[in-house]
């Protein structure tokens, strides 16, 4: 019985929107639950990798025995590093290296690629970088002095997993054994080192060491984990995640609507038939086990259609960013499958609870008074119950991401738009007066239901709005990488250059048609001073270790001031804002600064907005000239050039002391990075758009039993089939424009919040939604009118129950 009342209501339009509605939405929570999690898992395996550990400690000098061995009670491996600079000489050729000497654990994650491949830097020999090599014409096999010492080496340095990426890094590699480093006398007192240690372990003993360890740090000393790594290509992987989370939640917002206009118009298309049967004498348990069974029913085939769709999504979305996904992916967890079907059911529960309680409560009075409609839950409490529950799941499945609460402001803000501009749209059709019949009639019926327009231009205006805000967001996400890095961007770094040699390698470069960008002063110093009292080195990073700073007389295009004026002037200092709000100082406070040779102060005369992800030479704090001529300094210059080995090998040969570092690879990584996700996001933007069209197929649902009736009127009263139709085009055609304008200002809103506070993206209004949502809106909505009509008209039983006998 129950299976029987189940397919003969499937052919319900109605009950066909809400299968496929709950069915996207399993397949979006799926398919994102899923492929999210195995991302976390690989990347957090990658950023391990790229670590070389699972947690690093990094300092300027070498660390108390205690923090040690007390991590090796907890139960942590520990490899322990050192880097310093020094000369290193093949016969009487002199090459700056920058020297990494690490233990035989080295390293504990991650692949150390050298050439032949499997070398370590085993007592006695080194591991140089190719172009160490190159520059002092040595191979595998020869020797090379390093202090008072000599080593062999042993093979080339290919890769190490935990280079990371610095711009300012001045020489080539060379890795060497940390028990050679006494030999070697490079180090002595005053000797700039950098002593990083690297542990191991279960997630257990590292949660319990973290504890232990942050309220033991000092001034120089930073505790680094896979979760705050700070290179660019994370940043870029974080926010593609970011994208495909948002697209994730405006399915689920689209998929709620659609299932809740779809399931109350179904419910209330079959007050009738249980009015009639329970005057025929079906009882109320009867009634429960035909309606709950056929819930069922539908709530099991959306689980397994949802499950096959979401598990190919998944699959899709696999193939698209395939090449920047780690080799191999872990498997997911169970808790996909588990978000998905307690979507499902908490979807419907909420949506679907009141409309069948309703229609479980038909009087048989309604077989007589069709006005007899039971009255249970008030929306007016009912409403608001459900708004919070549905934000409250949200937010526990969405982590209490900002992300959330900068779409909900635009629904809300959608939302006080439209009932201003509903009620300013319908009051002016009231004063107007129109001569075409069709627009007067669409007109009409617009004005003597309210409800019913309010309700309509709701459901639009929502689609329209979500699926603008993916489409923009998904345009940012290249073309900010693109504004970012235009075709001429640097693609090499020159490092150490000596004030004498700026003007050489600038001639140098320009004989080989090559344009260098500005040159950079560098001086190295340590901010340790806030008006005048001593820096909590808790506030920020920056205050724990030795800032690279500059002097300019011109700003950098790519810095814009924030506030203040440019240039800074004698004493003055030009400082980048997000560092000062998170240090809590302002225009005219001073701050000081301890160098290699003296203690100095300037006063902020600006504040520059600065984009680090842009790969460019890009400092905290920017001096006048002559302001840090009495600091040691180094130069930085950039430039723009193909592949041309042969000319990077004469510039190396020409100025051998210079440090040459390529970013063209890690530009083409992460612009790699953008481009598939930017692909993958065109799966989900389908899934959006289909959620859209579901919320418009339902709601003209809603309205189409009474627009029957009326076109019966109006056929009876003589009107003609392309009246009809022309009324049903100006009608849907009136609610697009309105319905466009309205997903304007919500999209607007919504953008500057996600832009502006999540993805850290520069806000201006698009324009072109203004003109292209209610063009768009109004094309779409009179195609759907046609539609209607056709569907409408076309039946013969419409007229014929009118002809004259």
């Amino acid at each position: 019985m129950i299976w029987r009342w189940f397919w003969r209501e499937w052919r319900s339009p109605s009950l066909l929107i809400v299968w496929l509605a709950l069915t996207l939405a399993v397949a979006c929570v799926l398919a994102l639950g899923s492929i999210s999690d195995r991302m976390e898992k690989g990347l957090s395996q990658q950023s391990r990798d790229f670590m070389a550990g699972d947690r690093t400690l990094r300092s300027s000098k070498a660390v108390p025995e205690a923090w040690l061995n007390k991590a090796r009670e907890t139960g942590l491996t520990i490899s322990t590093q050192l880097s310093f600079m020094t000369m290193t000489f093949a016969q009487e050729t002199p090459q700056l290296a920058d020297v990494k000497a690490v233990d035989d654990a080295y390293p504990m994650a991650g692949t150390l690629q050298t050439n032949p491949p499997g070398l370590r830097p085993a007592a006695g020999t080194v591991l140089a970088a190719p172009r160490l090599l190159a520059l002092l014409n040595l191979k595998p096999g020869d020797t090379l002095d390093v202090g008072d010492a000599t080593f062999r080496i042993a093979g080339e340095l290919i890769q190490e997993p935990d280079s990371g990426f610095n711009p300012f890094q001045t020489a080539p590699r060379l890795l060497m054994n940390l028990a050679d480093v006494a030999k070697t006398g490079a180090v002595q007192p005053g000797s700039r080192l950098s002593w990083r240690y690297k542990f191991a372990g279960d997630p257990a003993p590292l949660a319990r060491y973290d504890r232990w360890i942050q309220p033991q740090l000092s001034a120089g000393e930073r505790w680094i984990s896979t979760g705050n790594t700070e290179d660019a290509l994370g940043r870029s992987m974080q926010r593609a995640r970011q994208f495909l989370l948002l697209s994730a939640l405006l399915t689920l917002m689209l998929a709620i609507a659609a299932v809740a206009v779809a399931m109350s118009h179904y419910c209330r298309s079959r007050y009738d038939l249980v009015a009639v049967l329970k005057t025929l004498g079906a009882t109320r348990r009867a009634l429960q086990r035909l309606i709950i069974g056929q819930w069922l029913a539908v709530l099991l085939l959306a689980a397994l259609a949802g499950g096959v769709l979401g598990q190919g999504i998944e699959w899709a979305l696999l193939v698209m960013l395939k090449p920047v996904l780690p080799a191999t992916l872990p498997a997911a967890s169970g808790w996909p499958w588990l978000w998905a079907m307690a979507a499902m059911l908490v979807i419907s529960l909420l949506v679907g609870l009141r409309p069948y309680r309703l229609l479980m409560a038909t009087q048989p009075l309604r077989v007589l008074r069709r006005d007899a409609v039971a009255r249970v839950w008030p929306l007016r409490f009912y409403l608001p119950a459900v708004a919070l529950v549905v934000i409250a799941l949200l937010a526990l499945l969405m982590g209490g991401s900002k992300m959330l609460w900068a779409l909900l402001a635009g629904v809300v803000m959608l939302a006080l738009l439209l009932a201003l501009l509903g009620w300013g749209t319908l009051l002016l059709l009231r004063r107007l007066v129109v001569r075409n019949l069709a627009l007067r009639l669409a007109i009409n019926r617009l004005l003597r239901q309210p409800v019913m327009t309010l309700s309509q231009l709701a459901a639009f205006s929502l689609s329209f709005m979500l699926l603008a805000l993916l489409l923009v967001m998904r345009g940012d996400l290249l073309d900010r990488w693109q504004q970012q890095l235009p075709a001429n961007a640097p693609n090499y770094f020159l490092l150490n250059l000596t004030q004498q040699q700026v003007p050489q390698v600038r001639d140098f470069l320009a004989q080989h048609q090559v344009k260098a960008e500005t040159f950079y002063p560098i001086v190295r110093a340590r901010l340790t001073e806030l008006n005048g009292k001593e820096a909590d080195p808790g506030l920020d990073n920056a205050l724990n270790r030795e800032l690279n700073l500059t002097w300019q007389a011109a700003r950098p295009d790519h810095n814009p001031l924030v506030a203040g004026s440019w240039p800074p002037a004698a004493g003055e200092v030009s400082m980048e804002v997000e560092l000062a709000d998170r240090l809590g100082v302002k225009l005219g406070d001073t701050l000081t600064f301890s160098g290699d040779t003296l203690q100095f102060s300037a006063r902020i005369s600006s504040l520059r907005k600065v984009d680090w992800e842009s790969l460019r030479p890009n400092f905290f704090f920017i001096f006048p000239p002559g302001a840090l001529d009495e600091q040691p300094q180094t130069w930085l210059t950039s430039f723009r050039m193909a592949n041309n080995p042969a000319l990077l090998a004469q510039l190396n040969r020409a100025f051998p002391t210079l440090s040459l570092l390529d970013v063209g690879s890690m530009l083409k990584q992460i612009g790699q990075v953008l481009t598939q996700v930017s692909r993958a996001l065109e799966i989900m933007v389908i899934l959006v758009t289909v959620c859209g069209v579901l919320l418009l197929m339902a709601q003209i649902q809603v309205g189409m039993r009474q627009r029957r009736q009326e076109l019966v009127v109006y056929r009876t009263l003589g009107a003609s089939k392309r009246l009809l139709r022309g009324t049903l085009w100006c009608e849907f055609a009136l609610l697009g424009v309105v319905a466009g304008v309205a997903a304007a200002l919500g999209a607007e809103a919504a953008l500057w919040g996600l832009q502006r506070k999540i993805f850290d993206f520069p806000w201006q209004p698009d324009w072109t939604l203004w003109l292209a949502l209610p063009l768009c809106g109004a094309l779409l909505l009179s195609l759907c009118g046609g539609w209607l009509g056709v569907r409408l008209l076309q039946g013969k039983a419409l007229f014929r129950r009118f002809e004259a006998p």
